[in-house]
């Protein structure tokens, strides 16, 4: 397993990505979040399909703190059942290696 991924969730509205990316970061649990503003994502739900504006945000992170993110992430996130999936990463920059390694929690 790659000592660094990437955790991906669909928000709303861009307030509600950019809360869950300060709770992530703010508590060292991501070095850095992007929000990706502009998607759309068609999908079923609850018997219906819908179309909706989204804003997708990316997580740099490592895997060992998946589930305190995802507990964060589950907490802060207004969907009934939010896309939480983690991506590893199999190869990425020393420099970026390292930063990430020394920003996050690491227990």
């Amino acid at each position: 397993m790659s000592d660094i991924c990437l955790v991906v969730t669909s928000c709303p509205c861009e307030k509600s990505a950019l809360t869950i990316a300060k709770a992530l970061v703010d508590n060292r649990l991501a070095a850095c979040a992007s929000l990706l503003p502009g998607v759309k994502s068609y999908y079923h739900f609850e018997g219906k399909a819908h179309l909706d504006d989204e804003v997708k945000l990316l997580i740099k992170t490592r895997p060992e703190l998946f589930e305190e993110a995802s507990s964060k992430i589950t907490e802060l996130h207004p969907y009934k059942v939010p896309e939480i999936t983690m991506l590893g990463i199999d190869a990425a920059s020393e420099p970026f290696r390292g930063w990430i390694a020394q920003t996050v929690n690491v227990q």
